[in-house]
C-alpha cells in the first residue's frame, strides 16, 4: 500500500541523478538516501524517509522505489538486478537515462502541438464570439429586408440561434463526456483498450503512438538485457509495463516463444506489420554477435529519429491547414453578413 503519491518523472530524475553522486562518491546507501532528504520538499522527505526506513531494515531498495515512488517494473527489475549483482550505481545510471528518454520524448509531442492547439482555441473563440455574439445582433436587420436570404447567410443564422439557445446545454454535456470518458479510460482497462485500438487506426497519430511505445520498449528491453539480466525476464518485466494495451497484448502472447529461446528479431518480426522490417534484421544481428543490448538501444534511436521528423511533418502540415481553415470560417461569417446587402444594394440601383 503506498501511503503518499508517487513522485514525477523529473523528481525521480533528480533522485537517481543525486543517488548515483553520493554512492559514486563512496558513500553508504543510507547516508545518501539521508542526505538527499534534507534536501527534498517535505511531500519528497516522506517518501525518503520511508524508502531509507526499509532500507535500514534490510529491505531492497527496488521493492521500496516501487512501493513508495511509483517506478514501474521495469526499473524495479533493473535496480533489484544491480542490487544483486553489486552493480547499483551502473543499474541507476540506466534507470535515469531511461526516465530521461521518456521526459524527452513527452516533451517532443507536447511542444509540436503547442502552436496548433494555440491556434485552434483561437479560431474556435473567434467562431462562437462571431456566431453567436455579432450574428443575433444582425439577424433581425436580415430579416427586416424581406428578401430571400443566400443559402450562406441561413445556414449562419441557423447556427447561431441554435447556439443562442443551446449552446450553454451543449456546453455542458461536451464537459460532462470529456470527464466521463477521462474516468472510464483511467479506471476500466477494457474500455482503454478499445479506445487505443481506435486511436492507433487514425492516420499519422497511430503512427505515432505505436512508435512511440515501441521506442520505450526497445530501450527498456536494452537497458535491462545491457544490465546482465535474462532476455525472458527483461521481456516480461517490460510488457507488463507498456501502456498502449494492444501492442502489450500482442506481445504477451508471444511471451512464450521467448521463454522457449526463439530470437527476439524472429519473434518481432511476426509481431506486427507496423514494426518497421529493420528492426528484426537488427535484433537478429545483435544476438549473432552477442551485442543484443546494444542493438535493441540502437533500434529505439532510430525510431525516435524517425518518430521526430514524423512531428515535424505533422505540425508543418497543421498549420497552415488550421490558418486556411480559420479564415475560410470567418470568411463565411462574414460573406454572409454582407451578401444580403449586396443584394438589396442592386435592387435599390435598380
Amino acid at each position: 500500500m503506498k501511503l503518499f503519491s508517487p513522485l514525477n518523472n523529473k523528481d525521480r530524475i533528480i533522485l537517481f541523478e543525486r543517488l548515483e553522486l553520493y554512492i559514486s562518491a563512496g558513500l553508504s546507501l543510507d547516508k545518501a538516501l539521508h542526505i538527499i532528504g534534507q534536501a527534498s520538499t517535505k511531500h519528497q522527505r516522506l517518501c525518503l524517509f520511508r524508502i531509507r526506513e526499509d532500507v535500514m531494515s534490510g529491505g531492497l531498495l527496488s521493492k521500496s522505489f516501487a512501493k513508495h515512488i511509483g517506478v514501474s517494473k521495469t526499473l524495479s527489475g533493473l535496480i533489484e538486478h544491480g542490487e544483486s549483482s553489486g552493480q547499483l550505481l551502473r543499474a541507476l545510471t540506466i534507470s535515469r537515462a531511461m526516465l530521461e528518454k521518456q521526459g524527452d520524448a513527452s516533451r517532443k509531442c507536447a511542444s509540436a502541438l503547442i502552436y496548433p492547439s494555440i491556434i485552434a482555441v483561437f479560431a474556435s473563440l473567434l467562431t462562437i464570439g462571431l456566431v453567436r455574439g455579432v450574428m443575433p445582433q444582425i439577424t433581425p436587420m436580415l430579416r427586416s429586408l424581406n428578401i430571400e436570404l443566400p443559402l450562406l447567410t441561413r445556414i449562419v443564422m441557423a447556427v447561431s440561434e441554435h447556439l443562442v439557445t443551446y449552446g450553454l446545454y451543449v456546453f455542458v454535456v461536451l464537459c460532462g463526456v470529456t470527464v466521463l470518458f477521462v474516468i472510464l479510460y483511467g479506471k476500466i482497462k477494457r474500455f482503454r483498450y478499445i479506445s487505443q485500438s481506435l486511436f492507433i487506426r487514425v492516420p499519422i497519430i497511430g503512427y505515432l503512438l505505436y512508435s512511440y511505445s515501441l521506442s520505450l520498449f526497445l530501450q527498456s528491453l536494452g537497458s535491462l538485457v545491457e544490465s546482465g539480466m535474462s532476455v525472458p525476464r527483461s521481456y516480461t518485466d517490460t510488457v507488463s509495463t507498456l501502456s498502449l494495451i494492444p501492442f502489450q497484448k500482442v506481445l504477451q502472447h508471444n511471451s512464450p516463444d521467448i521463454h522457449k529461446g526463439v530470437s527476439c528479431g524472429l519473434v518481432l518480426a511476426h509481431v506486427s506489420k507496423r514494426i518497421p522490417a529493420y528492426v528484426p534484421s537488427l535484433l537478429s544481428a545483435g544476438e549473432a554477435s552477442g551485442t543484443l543490448g546494444a542493438s535493441l538501444i540502437r533500434a529505439a534511436s532510430i525510431i525516435d529519429r524517425d518518430m521526430d521528423h514524423s512531428l515535424k511533418r505533422l505540425t508543418s502540415l497543421i498549420e497552415p491547414i488550421m490558418m486556411i481553415g480559420m479564415g475560410c470560417t470567418v470568411g463565411s461569417i462574414a460573406l454572409s453578413i454582407m451578401m444580403p446587402i449586396y443584394d438589396i444594394s442592386k435592387v435599390l440601383q435598380q
